[in-house]
């Protein structure tokens, strides 16, 4: 079996990014490829780390890195599954949010219009991503942006990796819809995405995630995203409120309260900005 050593003779720039529970990235720069980055996943025969590369694998969408190669390398004398894909020229948006980014208006729509055609594109493959948070999102200078880490993506239709026995399914505080860190695997589809969508732009938007601000631990955020409807804030340009109305709707806590689709959803957003004025 090639070792990592023998795997970076086919690159150059090899730099260590981040280092996690679950997998190692690094930064490199290939002939073919360009820039890219290059992933060890630490076990072999996880399935959420196989089912993440192959969801990334088939997509081909303009928001999602491409894969370049994939295979199994040893990497300190253990086997590891590596994966190479497309590096996205942007910056991280939580690392904005950190610098005190407030989206206008019109950056809001935009960001918002560019996560409902990402998530209308998946649900159209029966994917729901599960993980739509700053921390997952790439924003380039011009304003592009991208979605990434499908390590909890669930695919309709296919065995689901999460005990049905479980109380609580795989989620991240704050962002993941009642249903979906309540494991209500019947109420699992694509308006748990559009959820999570709403509350990164009203987060954009306002400088605060509506469930996390003054919650002290998990277990608070979870609680706040059962009970707390987030503030309906006074944004200029929102002539009518419509478009806080339309995030509102999208962070319902019942799926059956919000946009059934994004397709639907949208459409909602196509009428609300024509009461907006930028």
């Amino acid at each position: 079996m090639r070792t990592f050593d023998d795997l970076c003779k086919d690159y150059t720039e090899v730099s260590l990014l981040a280092r996690g529970g679950q997998k190692i990235v690094f930064s490199a720069r290939h002939k073919n490829y360009e820039v890219c980055v290059i992933k060890l996943y630490f076990s072999l025969d996880d399935p959420r780390a196989q089912r993440e590369i192959d969801i990334e694998k088939e997509m081909h969408l303009e928001a999602v890195p491409q894969i370049f190669d994939t295979g199994h390398i040893e990497y300190e004398h253990m086997p590891t599954l590596y994966v190479v894909e497309e590096k996205i020229q942007g910056t991280e948006l939580r690392k904005l949010l950190n610098q005190g980014l407030i989206f206008s208006l019109k950056q809001a729509v935009d960001f918002l219009e560019q996560g409902l055609i990402f998530i209308n594109q998946i649900e159209n493959k029966g994917i729901i991503h599960r993980d739509i948070k700053p921390e997952n999102i790439i924003v380039t200078d011009d304003g592009r942006v991208y979605f990434i880490d499908f390590g909890i993506a669930r695919i309709l239709g296919e065995v689901s990796l999460t005990k049905t026995e479980a109380l609580i399914g795989p989620h991240t505080p704050g962002y993941a819809a009642p249903e979906q860190f309540n494991n209500l695997k019947r109420e699992i589809d694509s308006r748990t995405d559009i959820f999570s969508i709403g509350v990164v732009t009203y987060e954009c938007l306002t400088g605060k995630n509506p469930f996390r601000e003054g919650a002290v631990n998990a277990l608070e955020v979870l609680q706040n995203t059962e009970t707390i409807t987030p503030v309906a804030f006074s944004i200029e340009g929102d002539t009518q409120r419509q478009f806080m109305a339309l995030l509102g709707s999208m962070m319902g806590k019942y799926p059956s309260r919000r946009p059934k689709n994004a397709e639907q959803a949208l459409g909602w957003l196509t009428a609300t900005k024509k009461t907006l004025i930028y």
